[in-house]
């Protein structure tokens, strides 16, 4: 069993979550890009600065503890049991052009497994957590997914990593299919607004290919806690989370066995 209190490890992630998000909607008219990484991918002072609040407080909190974040990588003991995965500013290629679709998302893990989770939706101040076989919350009131029309009837979420390339097969082939096959395919560049909008049942599946970690395992546990099933292509790189009543259809359509 876990030594850490799970239920204050979730209060401090919600808490660290929303003074990340209001520190981004405070400076979201003025938020200059820069470019990072890989090509279309770009930084503010305001990823830097939030995840800079979240690691000290972390650090403060759970000294023994790693942090992994998407600006400044791995802090502490890269053997630490627990590791906190952090993305501050979820989006911010939807940040700088001042749309609202933007997000924080925190995590805990113990030895890779993800015990808590929370996803902050930063312009409309939902916050999205749970706590492993505990159920999924939205700013404290218990969420559950709805049982999903039929497949051409519904709405699924498209993410991608930015290492994906415009050209990539696998990648064109499983939009192409998804298009063909679901009423539509919702494309917001935030994992955070995609994760919240799979819990309360506003989309009934999403389709990850080769993302970032922390854009995944906590939302993950999240859309698991809410009543979702989710499946990982054997390469790691597709990760498929659904309604129970559709993952079967929709994993034949991304190639997943």
């Amino acid at each position: 069993m876990p030594d850490v209190d799970l239920a204050a490890a979730r209060d401090l992630a919600i808490e660290l979550a929303q003074k990340a998000g209001d520190l981004a909607v405070q400076h979201a008219a003025s938020a200059a890009a820069l470019p990072k990484g890989h090509a279309g991918d770009v930084v503010t002072h305001v990823d830097q600065e939030a995840e800079r609040l979240i690691a000290a407080v972390i650090n403060a909190v759970y000294p023994d503890h790693a942090v992994l974040g998407e600006e400044f990588g791995l802090q502490g003991d890269p053997d630490a049991e627990y590791r906190w995965l952090v993305d501050p500013l979820d989006g911010t290629n939807n940040y700088v052009l001042g749309l609202d679709l933007y997000g924080v998302c925190i995590t805990l893990c113990r030895r890779g497994e993800p015990l808590v989770a929370v996803v902050h939706d930063s312009a409309r101040g939902r916050s999205y957590a749970a706590i492993v076989g505990h159920g999924a919350t939205l700013n404290g009131t218990p969420v559950r997914m709805l049982a999903p029309e039929p497949l051409d009837r519904v709405t699924v979420s498209w993410l991608q990593g930015y290492a994906v390339g415009a050209d990539d097969p696998a990648g064109q082939r499983m939009f192409r299919s998804l298009e063909r096959s679901c009423k539509r395919v919702l494309r917001t560049w935030a994992p955070s607004i995609d994760w919240g909008l799979i819990a309360v049942g506003r989309v009934a599946a999403m389709i990850a290919y080769r993302n970032e970690p922390w854009d995944l395992v906590g939302g993950a546990l999240i859309a698991r806690e809410a009543g979702a099933d989710v499946l990982t292509s054997a390469d790691g790189e597709i990760v498929l989370v659904a309604h129970p009543d559709i993952i079967t259809e929709l994993a034949a359509l991304a190639g997943i066995e």
